[in-house]
């Protein structure tokens, strides 16, 4: 047995930290069993590190295993623990194309912490079967674009959907900036969507690369956004187009969606979810997977996995997709389903 330890990352946030190594463990589960590795074991023992996960695994991890785990929420630094308890660091490819300062930079009230969205991200990979070369993720509601940095930190393709255009031209000026400032090879243009003769969406469409050499051999990252109702996700998105989506749901006053009838913001998240569903459902790959993070004191995890299996999804009900539930403020006590279309 090769027995590992990913010392946690010291900037998490310490508000629930305690609460995010036990999710971690969880996230982490579901990553080894998406790569394929074989009787492994979640270890609840000490190794001399401050705050640390342990796991065993019945053979020694590949490269691109390593990899894989690196881009996990809590990770800091990875360890072999060998003979008599030592602690020997191991150094994974990186995992990552474009720097993790991508998603930090910005600060806003009501932005999601950038180590919860990637842990939701993982959580999609890890459930999503298309196999596809490269994984495109959406965020059907994507704010001011913190899942779609970390989707192309991670070496996806992204598109987002948001319904407020003026987040929508920050994201636009951010990601612009952010390319011209790293010298990243980059090309940005719009575009507009239309539905029966009638525009739908203004567009926004980047091809990036993290080197010169990747963007002229074709490999580079596609970022599209659109300012639009994500009930109307499948007139701006192309169909079955999608791998992994990853959102979070409104929890009041910061988010909405107008409501058709009155043209006013409609603050109901499972109202809501019940709209866009069959518009997410479309623009999603068979086998895609769908991972929303809520708040239990506005919205029970019974209520949605209800709610998507009404509508023909398959609601991941089990360990390690399961086991969520953490307090983040007073106020929100944020939890995660994961849901699957058959």
């Amino acid at each position: 047995m090769s027995l590992y330890a990913i010392l946690a990352n010291p900037g998490h946030n310490r508000i629930y930290f305690d609460s995010a190594l036990e999710i971690a463990r969880s996230e982490l589960q579901a990553m080894l069993e998406a790569q394929g590795v074989e009787k492994f074991v979640i270890e609840d023992k000490a190794v001399g590190l401050p705050a640390a996960i342990v796991f065993s695994c019945k053979e020694p991890l590949m490269a691109e295993q390593m990899k894989i785990i690196s881009a996990s929420s809590i990770y800091y630094a990875l360890f072999e623990v060998v003979d008599n308890g030592l602690l020997k660091p191991i150094v994974p490819p990186a995992y990552n194309t474009f720097p993790e300062s991508m998603s930090q930079i910005l600060r806003y009230t009501g932005k999601t912490n950038e180590q919860f969205t990637r842990l939701m991200v993982n959580l999609g990979a890890s459930a999503a079967q298309t196999d596809s070369d490269t994984l495109t993720l959406m965020d059907p509601m994507c704010g001011k674009g913190t899942t779609l940095y970390e989707g192309l930190i991670q070496g996806f393709n992204v598109v987002g959907v948001e319904i407020n255009a003026k987040w929508v031209q920050e994201i636009q000026t951010f990601i612009v900036k952010f390319m011209k400032n790293g010298r990243f090879k980059h090309k940005a243009g719009k575009e507009k969507r239309t539905a029966q003769g009638k525009k739908v969406a203004d567009g926004f469409v980047l091809d990036a690369a993290a080197t010169k050499d990747a963007f002229n051999a074709g490999e580079s990252q596609s970022m599209k956004l659109y300012a639009a109702d994500t009930r109307q996700a499948d007139l701006v998105v192309k169909k079955n187009s999608v791998d992994v989506m990853v959102s979070d749901l409104p929890y009041g006053v910061q988010h909405g969606s107008k409501n058709a009838k009155d043209n006013k913001l409609n603050r109901s998240p499972n109202e809501l979810l019940a709209e866009a569903l069959p518009a997410w459902k479309k623009v999603l790959k068979k086998n895609g997977a769908v991972v929303l993070s809520f708040n239990e004191f506005t919205l029970k995890w019974k209520e949605l996995a209800q709610l998507f299996e009404e509508q023909g999804w398959t609601v991941m009900s089990e360990a390690p997709y399961t086991g969520y539930l953490h307090r983040v403020d007073q106020s929100i006590n944020r939890n995660i389903i994961v849901a699957v279309k058959p």
